[in-house]
């Protein structure tokens, strides 16, 4: 019987953003010897490493800015199409392992608004409050996966540009813009109850909480 020993590992860049897709196979992964994955502008974004049974798992948080120490047992990476690895604090997904048809077709998905995200330098510099940052994203996620968060020109293929204080969804089609400020408990609050949030058309639209104009002298 012929086995399929090749695997994909797709792992996102906290720097630039971009997702690194990167063969390997299967002996590559049960052998000792540390498995490293960097992006083509130069970061260090996984490290694997087998002990017995399990991997230890060092990887790059684009949400947190820190890196994370994960433990995976082996057969979840042999027996599973897709292993996704996820931000221990967030639940953000970080990194993909598996066979090849599989990972692209999750990379491909409509709702994985992370796999766009575009980086202006935000994420070298400190949010202006990291938890409230964190919460927005895992609701804009959640919006995603539940199909409540698009364009009304129809496009549901949405960019996420973050910055420190605040995050932009952006529609790649027509330039709707939705802006999100991330600063306080505030701007949490302006986005309690909302079940569906549509981009306008070509139009820039912000959710913001009461104070925003005082804040921002709009």
């Amino acid at each position: 019987m012929l086995i399929d020993t090749k695997r994909v590992m797709a792992v996102r860049c906290p720097r630039c953003g971009r997702i690194e897709v990167r063969d390997c196979f299967l002996f590559e992964l049960y052998s000792k010897k540390t498995t490293l994955v960097c992006c083509e502008c130069g970061q260090a974004l996984i490290e694997m490493e087998r002990h017995s049974h399990l991997y230890k798992v060092e990887i790059d948080c684009l949400v947190c800015e820190t890196r994370h120490e994960l433990l995976v047992d082996v057969k979840s990476i042999v027996h599973n199409d897709a292993l996704v690895l996820f931000c221990p604090e967030s639940d953000i997904d970080l990194a993909m392992i598996g066979r090849c048809e599989r990972v692209r077709e999750l990379l491909a998905g409509e709702g994985d608004l992370l796999a766009n995200v575009v980086v202006p330098g935000a994420i070298d510099s400190a949010f202006v409050d990291i938890e409230i940052m964190r919460e927005v994203l895992e609701r804009l996620q959640a919006w995603a996966n539940a199909g409540q968060l698009y364009c009304g020109c129809g496009n549901r293929q949405l960019e996420l540009d973050l910055f420190s204080e605040k995050v932009e969804v952006v529609c790649s089609e027509c330039g709707g813009t939705l802006v999100i400020y991330a600063e306080r408990e505030e701007d949490l609050a302006a986005m309690e109850g909302l079940e569906e949030v549509v981009l306008k058309k070509g139009a820039f639209t912000c959710i913001d909480s009461a104070d925003f104009r005082c804040r921002h002298r709009v």
